[in-house]
């Protein structure tokens, strides 16, 4: 049988070529599915692991089938090896299927991998793989861990991703058994021992997957909730640098980091007061740190210390001349500062370093604009343009500065306007260039434009809807009430002289409940309509409490006279004492449907001899919008609406400036 045939390889002494075979086709084998195939497939693996080995240390005749298999190779010199206290823990070890004994699993993986670790007592990171001789599982997996906690411990080896990366390539973690429990081992390690660069978290994730895991209730269960947060932001957030550290001695590096990334993580959150206090205790360990002084630049310009963020980023540049952002984070402090001339010596020190670095040609083309040097401001942008076509804010002002430009020509005298233009025309160039970048640029700024009105008009709809639900009136009421004003309705006669739509305020007495409803319903073509239906009707067509109404019709007195009104709810105090008292409604004509089943309840309810229906006023209802009850405040708008409103604002900027930018492309000169 051949051993390559079945790894589905060519003949190799790459060992990490196999490994990774391996892995491929253990998805195709898995011991629980296919135990045949996955003997096969493991004697395949360890011969062909110990063939590498092998021809690794000296010659030897090619050996390709398991039959033709020699005696396992002797290790050339025994290396010394830590002494490991011989412990059971089952915290970390998961059982194997239908077995639930600890004793069997360590059984188990004692008769079914034989693949193991050593340690030597120095610990060489160039040399992480260590030649299997024991074949007990605990001591492999305690031996791994020794391994992990002297690469932790020493600084250097622990920044270098090269030596996880070798880590990782141990027999241990590829052995299938034992994989979960190394990784489970290796993770709960890791939360108390977690300063480590960017890149070693993602070779991390590569060999256990832990970010699907974390999905996983039982695993948050399992470990630390904040650290898994903490590990995802590692993976997925720009990382601060290590090799910083390096040089310095004497400095206890894991304290320093902790403050370091307290602060990080704290200006990310803006909690200023946070940063600072871990921006001086790590400051205290080691202030020139070009990272934490990055930190403490950032900080200083969100508090308005424009002196302190110089001083920062200086400070970088002294540490590390040739660090081109802090040379570029001082030159946009300068610029805002209105500093322009210091702006522009900034920009220009970095073209020298990087003449196509973007950020300080737009810059320096701004610095020219903001001094008037329109034709040197003219060149930059066409510099921006050649090395980065799609800079549609250096197309947007190269294109207004030829504008400008032009009308300046177009104002002189007639006699001198031919020849200015032609002049004009020849240090300007052909216009066909431009043009290429300019379509592009319309269609962004249309397609920006356009999805930014959708939205417009989708928060628009939501603040509506939101604004009437708190006011019970829609803003063309308000603006109506705000023109007509408010009346208080002292007497019948009020209302008789004020039309519909008119706010008023007023207090009724003897109110009752007519067991009229008010709905509102849509039609097939999704326009809205309101209908009316009494107690009686719906008992009949069987359709009591199948639809929520959306008011009640009840009838008092103002002073002598009855009156409708719509209340959207009613309160136990209003039930109690029969008294409505409203601090808005609106006046509305009585719906016919209304008035009919009104003559109906008040003889079903036996109210005749409370309520006289010919001296009830049959041509006005009011429909209360705000109750008046002195023990319950008026309700603060919800903050759905201002955060609504205050999305708006920001897209209609967008839109307008979309348009505005639209103008300037396209404009005639």
């Amino acid at each position: 049988m051949n051993i390559w045939r079945i790894l589905d390889i060519d003949p190799t002494e790459d060992i990490s070529t196999i490994k990774k075979t391996y892995a491929k086709k253990l998805k195709l084998h898995h011991p629980e599915d296919d135990p045949e195939g996955y003997q096969q497939l493991r004697e395949a693996y360890d011969l062909a692991i110990k063939m590498a080995k092998q021809g690794q240390r000296k010659p030897k005749a090619e050996v390709t089938s398991i039959a033709d298999a020699e005696t396992p190779v002797q290790p050339e010199e025994d290396t010394p090896i830590l002494t490991v206290p011989r412990r059971l823990s089952f915290q970390h070890i998961d059982a194997a299927p239908d077995r639930n004994d600890p004793v069997e699993q360590i059984d188990t993986f004692i008769e079914e991998d034989t693949s193991i670790l050593t340690v030597p007592r120095r610990l060489s990171f160039q040399h992480i793989d260590a030649t299997p001789d024991r074949n007990d599982p605990i001591e492999q997996l305690d031996s791994f861990m020794e391994q992990v906690k002297a690469l932790y411990n020493d600084f250097p080896s622990r920044i270098n991703p090269e030596n996880w990366t070798k880590l990782l390539r141990s027999d241990l973690v590829w052995n299938i058994h034992l994989r979960r429990i190394v990784s489970d081992r290796l993770f709960h390690f890791l939360h108390e021992h977690h300063h480590l660069p960017k890149s070693v978290w993602l070779i991390l994730e590569d060999g256990f997957q832990w970010r699907e895991l974390i999905q996983e209730p039982f695993y948050m269960d399992k470990h630390s909730k904040n650290f898994c947060q903490f590990y995802l932001k590692q993976l997925d957030e720009p990382g601060l640098r290590f090799d910083t550290l390096l040089a310095v001695p004497h400095l206890d590096r894991d304290l320093f980091l902790s403050y370091r990334d307290a602060a990080y993580q704290a200006l990310k959150e803006n909690q200023l007061e946070q940063a600072s206090n871990s921006l001086n205790a790590a400051i205290a360990l080691f202030a020139d740190d070009p990272e934490l002084l990055r930190l403490q630049g950032e900080y200083c310009q969100r508090v308005g210390d424009t002196a302190g963020a110089l001083d920062a980023y200086s400070r970088i540049i002294s540490i590390q001349p040739d660090d081109i952002d802090s040379y570029l984070a001082r030159a946009y402090i300068w610029y805002h500062k209105q500093h322009v001339t210091e702006a522009q010596k900034e920009c220009e020190y970095i073209l020298s370093q990087f003449p196509t670095h973007p950020e300080a040609l737009s810059l320096l083309g701004k610095c020219h604009l903001k001094l008037g040097n329109a034709a040197q401001a003219k060149v930059t942008f066409e510099q921006l343009l050649a090395a980065s076509p799609h800079d549609y804010e250096a197309l947007i002002l190269l294109t207004q500065i030829r504008g400008n430009m032009l009308k300046q020509v177009k104002k002189l005298p007639a006699k001198e306007r031919k020849h200015a233009l032609q002049q004009l025309t020849l240090e300007l160039g052909e216009r066909k260039g431009l043009n290429k970048q300019i379509k592009p640029a319309i269609h962004f700024q249309v397609a920006i434009a356009t999805v930014t009105l959708a939205l417009i008009m989708l928060f628009q709809s939501l603040l509506y809807n939101a604004y009437v639900d708190h006011t019970k009136s829609t803003p063309i009421s308000n603006v109506e009430l705000h023109q007509n004003g408010l009346i208080k309705l002292s007497s019948p006669e009020d209302l008789k002289q004020i039309g519909p739509n008119q706010f008023v305020q007023a207090k009724l007495t003897n109110l009752r409940s007519l067991n009229i409803y008010q709905y509102t319903k849509t039609d097939k073509n999704g326009n809205s309509y309101t209908t009316y239906e009494n107690y009686l009707t719906l008992n009949e067509t069987g359709d009591i409490g199948k639809i929520t109404p959306s008011g009640f019709v009840d009838i008092g007195y103002l002073g002598d006279t009855p009156i409708l009104v719509i209340m959207k709810h009613s309160t136990i105090e209003i039930e109690k004492t029969g008294i409505l008292e409203f601090e808005m409604g609106q006046v509305m004509d009585i719906p016919p449907k209304v008035l009919t089943d009104t003559k109906k309840m008040l003889q079903d309810l036996e109210l005749t001899s409370l309520f006289d229906f010919n001296k009830l006023n049959q041509n006005q209802m009011i429909e209360v919008k705000y109750l008046t009850i002195p023990t319950i405040p008026s309700p603060s708008p919800p903050l759905e609406i201002y955060f609504y409103g205050l999305i708006l604002l920001v897209l209609c900027r967008f839109f307008f400036g979309s348009l505005y930018n639209l103008y300037i492309i396209t404009r005639v000169y």
